[in-house]
Protein backbone atom coordinates (compact mmCIF):
# COMPACT_ATOMS: atom_id res chain seq x y z
CA UNK A 1 0.00 0.00 0.00
CA UNK A 2 1.05 3.79 -0.93
CA UNK A 3 2.60 5.73 1.99
CA UNK A 4 0.07 8.81 2.78
CA UNK A 5 1.80 12.22 2.98
CA UNK A 6 0.04 15.42 2.36
CA UNK A 7 1.40 17.46 0.26
CA UNK A 8 1.61 21.70 0.87
CA UNK A 9 0.05 22.04 -2.77
CA UNK A 10 -3.81 23.11 -2.22
CA UNK A 11 -4.66 21.81 -5.30
CA UNK A 12 -3.19 18.09 -4.22
CA UNK A 13 -5.01 18.43 -1.32
CA UNK A 14 -8.29 19.33 -3.23
CA UNK A 15 -6.65 15.82 -4.87
CA UNK A 16 -6.13 14.38 -1.82
CA UNK A 17 -10.03 15.40 0.00
CA UNK A 18 -11.94 14.50 -3.06
CA UNK A 19 -10.70 10.84 -2.19
CA UNK A 20 -9.94 10.67 0.92
CA UNK A 21 -13.16 9.19 1.94
CA UNK A 22 -11.61 5.77 0.08
CA UNK A 23 -7.94 5.66 2.05
CA UNK A 24 -10.43 2.91 4.51
CA UNK A 25 -10.31 -0.25 2.22
CA UNK A 26 -13.37 -1.83 4.56
CA UNK A 27 -15.70 1.21 4.16
CA UNK A 28 -14.76 1.54 0.12
CA UNK A 29 -16.76 -1.40 -1.14
CA UNK A 30 -20.02 -0.22 0.16
CA UNK A 31 -19.81 3.41 -1.48
CA UNK A 32 -22.29 3.82 -3.97
CA UNK A 33 -21.26 3.39 -7.49
CA UNK A 34 -22.13 6.72 -8.99
CA UNK A 35 -20.06 7.93 -5.96
CA UNK A 36 -16.91 5.76 -6.55
CA UNK A 37 -16.95 7.58 -9.75
CA UNK A 38 -17.20 10.43 -8.96
CA UNK A 39 -14.57 11.10 -5.95
CA UNK A 40 -12.34 9.33 -9.13
CA UNK A 41 -13.08 12.05 -11.26
CA UNK A 42 -12.48 14.97 -8.93
CA UNK A 43 -9.34 13.54 -7.92
CA UNK A 44 -8.25 13.46 -11.58
CA UNK A 45 -9.14 17.02 -12.23
CA UNK A 46 -7.55 18.27 -9.33
CA UNK A 47 -4.23 16.29 -10.58
CA UNK A 48 -4.99 17.80 -14.16
CA UNK A 49 -5.46 21.26 -12.47
CA UNK A 50 -2.04 20.74 -10.85
CA UNK A 51 -0.06 19.93 -13.59
CA UNK A 52 -1.00 22.97 -15.60
CA UNK A 53 -0.13 25.77 -12.76
CA UNK A 54 2.35 28.08 -13.40
CA UNK A 55 5.74 26.79 -12.06
CA UNK A 56 9.77 27.23 -13.37
CA UNK A 57 10.12 26.25 -16.72
CA UNK A 58 12.91 24.42 -15.96
CA UNK A 59 11.16 22.13 -13.71
CA UNK A 60 8.66 19.99 -15.39
CA UNK A 61 6.43 17.45 -13.93
CA UNK A 62 6.03 13.97 -16.07
CA UNK A 63 5.26 12.55 -12.56
CA UNK A 64 1.42 14.58 -12.73
CA UNK A 65 0.74 13.44 -15.89
CA UNK A 66 2.11 9.76 -14.86
CA UNK A 67 -0.28 9.88 -11.57
CA UNK A 68 -2.97 11.53 -13.72
CA UNK A 69 -2.83 8.61 -16.44
CA UNK A 70 -2.89 6.21 -13.46
CA UNK A 71 -5.19 7.29 -11.77
CA UNK A 72 -7.49 7.08 -15.37
CA UNK A 73 -5.70 3.50 -15.79
CA UNK A 74 -7.76 2.36 -12.13
CA UNK A 75 -10.55 4.47 -13.46
CA UNK A 76 -10.88 2.19 -16.33
CA UNK A 77 -10.24 -1.04 -14.33
CA UNK A 78 -12.85 -0.08 -11.71
CA UNK A 79 -15.60 0.24 -14.70
CA UNK A 80 -14.89 -3.19 -16.18
CA UNK A 81 -15.27 -4.90 -12.43
CA UNK A 82 -18.72 -3.19 -12.42
CA UNK A 83 -19.60 -4.30 -15.68
CA UNK A 84 -18.01 -7.96 -14.45
CA UNK A 85 -20.45 -7.61 -11.31
CA UNK A 86 -23.58 -7.06 -13.60
CA UNK A 87 -22.70 -10.36 -15.18
CA UNK A 88 -22.20 -12.42 -11.97
CA UNK A 89 -25.88 -10.90 -10.90
CA UNK A 90 -27.62 -11.87 -14.20
CA UNK A 91 -26.01 -15.50 -13.14
CA UNK A 92 -27.67 -15.42 -10.19
CA UNK A 93 -30.89 -14.80 -11.87
CA UNK A 94 -30.51 -17.48 -13.96
CA UNK A 95 -29.62 -19.76 -11.20
CA UNK A 96 -32.66 -18.42 -9.44
CA UNK A 97 -35.10 -19.06 -12.61
CA UNK A 98 -33.55 -22.42 -12.49
CA UNK A 99 -34.79 -23.44 -8.68
CA UNK A 100 -38.08 -22.58 -10.32
CA UNK A 101 -40.40 -24.97 -12.40
CA UNK A 102 -40.93 -24.97 -15.66
CA UNK A 103 -42.84 -22.10 -17.03
CA UNK A 104 -43.30 -20.42 -14.02
CA UNK A 105 -46.01 -23.11 -13.21
CA UNK A 106 -46.19 -24.33 -9.54
CA UNK A 107 -45.57 -27.84 -10.64
CA UNK A 108 -43.69 -29.07 -14.23
CA UNK A 109 -42.40 -31.78 -15.42
CA UNK A 110 -39.11 -32.98 -15.03
CA UNK A 111 -38.42 -32.96 -18.67
CA UNK A 112 -39.58 -29.70 -19.15
CA UNK A 113 -37.89 -28.60 -15.96
CA UNK A 114 -34.42 -29.67 -17.28
CA UNK A 115 -34.81 -28.69 -20.69
CA UNK A 116 -35.37 -24.78 -19.47
CA UNK A 117 -32.55 -25.30 -16.62
CA UNK A 118 -30.60 -26.48 -20.02
CA UNK A 119 -30.93 -23.61 -21.97
CA UNK A 120 -30.22 -21.28 -19.03
CA UNK A 121 -26.79 -23.20 -18.04
CA UNK A 122 -26.13 -22.26 -21.65
CA UNK A 123 -26.69 -18.61 -20.97
CA UNK A 124 -25.22 -18.94 -17.87
CA UNK A 125 -21.95 -20.41 -19.52
CA UNK A 126 -22.10 -17.36 -21.89
CA UNK A 127 -21.94 -15.13 -18.77
CA UNK A 128 -18.75 -16.90 -17.88
CA UNK A 129 -17.06 -16.44 -21.20
CA UNK A 130 -18.61 -12.55 -21.02
CA UNK A 131 -16.16 -12.31 -17.85
CA UNK A 132 -13.26 -13.64 -19.14
CA UNK A 133 -13.67 -11.00 -22.42
CA UNK A 134 -14.56 -8.23 -20.17
CA UNK A 135 -10.89 -8.98 -17.93
CA UNK A 136 -8.59 -10.26 -20.76
CA UNK A 137 -9.95 -6.43 -22.56
CA UNK A 138 -9.82 -4.28 -20.33
CA UNK A 139 -6.95 -2.03 -21.05
CA UNK A 140 -6.38 1.56 -20.56
CA UNK A 141 -3.23 2.81 -22.79
CA UNK A 142 -1.31 -0.42 -23.12
CA UNK A 143 -1.77 -2.02 -19.23
CA UNK A 144 -4.42 -4.39 -17.96
CA UNK A 145 -5.14 -4.21 -14.63
CA UNK A 146 -7.68 -7.30 -14.93
CA UNK A 147 -6.05 -10.33 -16.61
CA UNK A 148 -3.96 -12.12 -13.84
CA UNK A 149 -0.36 -11.81 -16.48
CA UNK A 150 1.22 -9.73 -14.08
CA UNK A 151 0.60 -6.04 -15.51
CA UNK A 152 1.34 -3.59 -12.71
CA UNK A 153 1.42 -0.04 -12.75
CA UNK A 154 5.30 1.84 -11.73
CA UNK A 155 4.03 5.65 -10.77
CA UNK A 156 6.66 8.38 -9.84
CA UNK A 157 5.53 10.62 -6.96
CA UNK A 158 7.88 13.29 -7.45
CA UNK A 159 9.87 14.84 -9.74
CA UNK A 160 13.33 13.37 -8.94
CA UNK A 161 12.09 9.47 -9.25
CA UNK A 162 13.38 8.26 -6.10
CA UNK A 163 9.79 7.64 -4.61
CA UNK A 164 6.70 5.58 -7.04
CA UNK A 165 4.00 3.20 -6.42
CA UNK A 166 3.51 0.02 -7.65
CA UNK A 167 -0.06 -1.42 -8.16
CA UNK A 168 0.23 -4.60 -9.15
CA UNK A 169 -2.91 -6.06 -11.14
CA UNK A 170 -5.85 -8.81 -10.37
CA UNK A 171 -7.04 -11.97 -11.63
CA UNK A 172 -10.54 -11.01 -12.26
CA UNK A 173 -11.23 -13.75 -15.49
CA UNK A 174 -13.34 -16.78 -14.71
CA UNK A 175 -10.78 -19.51 -13.92
CA UNK A 176 -9.48 -22.39 -16.21
CA UNK A 177 -7.07 -25.31 -16.92
CA UNK A 178 -4.95 -22.43 -18.30
CA UNK A 179 -5.53 -20.22 -15.78
CA UNK A 180 -6.17 -21.34 -12.15
CA UNK A 181 -5.77 -18.51 -10.46
CA UNK A 182 -8.73 -16.78 -11.78
CA UNK A 183 -12.54 -16.08 -10.46
CA UNK A 184 -13.59 -19.42 -9.14
CA UNK A 185 -16.84 -20.05 -11.14
CA UNK A 186 -17.96 -23.10 -11.94
CA UNK A 187 -19.13 -24.66 -15.60
CA UNK A 188 -22.52 -26.05 -15.88
CA UNK A 189 -21.54 -29.45 -16.08
CA UNK A 190 -24.77 -30.94 -15.44
CA UNK A 191 -26.72 -28.17 -16.93
CA UNK A 192 -28.30 -27.30 -13.82
CA UNK A 193 -29.80 -30.07 -13.46
CA UNK A 194 -29.00 -31.35 -10.30
CA UNK A 195 -29.50 -29.05 -6.88
CA UNK A 196 -25.95 -30.03 -5.89
CA UNK A 197 -24.65 -28.35 -8.72
CA UNK A 198 -27.19 -25.53 -8.51
CA UNK A 199 -25.89 -24.85 -4.83
CA UNK A 200 -22.41 -24.92 -5.53
CA UNK A 201 -22.69 -22.32 -8.19
CA UNK A 202 -24.63 -20.24 -6.16
CA UNK A 203 -21.95 -20.21 -3.42
CA UNK A 204 -19.55 -19.77 -6.25
CA UNK A 205 -21.10 -16.36 -7.50
CA UNK A 206 -21.47 -15.13 -4.28
CA UNK A 207 -18.07 -15.57 -3.47
CA UNK A 208 -17.18 -14.10 -7.01
CA UNK A 209 -19.27 -11.00 -6.32
CA UNK A 210 -17.50 -10.02 -2.74
CA UNK A 211 -14.37 -10.74 -4.71
CA UNK A 212 -14.87 -8.25 -7.41
CA UNK A 213 -16.31 -5.69 -5.10
CA UNK A 214 -12.74 -5.95 -3.06
CA UNK A 215 -10.69 -5.46 -5.99
CA UNK A 216 -12.87 -2.47 -6.72
CA UNK A 217 -12.57 -1.24 -3.24
CA UNK A 218 -8.35 -1.68 -3.35
CA UNK A 219 -7.92 0.10 -6.68
CA UNK A 220 -10.13 3.06 -5.35
CA UNK A 221 -7.91 2.88 -2.22
CA UNK A 222 -4.77 2.74 -4.47
CA UNK A 223 -5.80 5.78 -6.16
CA UNK A 224 -6.73 8.07 -3.43
CA UNK A 225 -3.20 7.14 -1.80
CA UNK A 226 -1.27 7.96 -4.91
CA UNK A 227 -3.25 11.08 -5.23
CA UNK A 228 -2.52 12.47 -1.54
CA UNK A 229 1.17 11.29 -2.15
CA UNK A 230 1.83 12.88 -5.57
CA UNK A 231 4.19 15.97 -4.62
CA UNK A 232 3.56 19.43 -6.45
CA UNK A 233 6.47 20.57 -8.76
CA UNK A 234 8.94 22.93 -6.91
CA UNK A 235 9.06 26.89 -7.70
Amino acid sequence: MIALERSPSGLARTAFEALEEFANPKAAHRRRKADRHLALAKGRKALIRLKSTPHDQKVRAPHLAAAIAAIETLEAAVLSLDAITHRLTDAQELLDAADTPAAGEVGGRPDEDNGTRALLAERYDELRDDITRIASTAYAGRTNLLDGLGGQLEVPLDGTGRAKAIIPGVNASVSSTDNPSGIDLPPPEMAFATAQERETIARALSAAIQQTSAFAARFEVDAALMAARVQPPRR
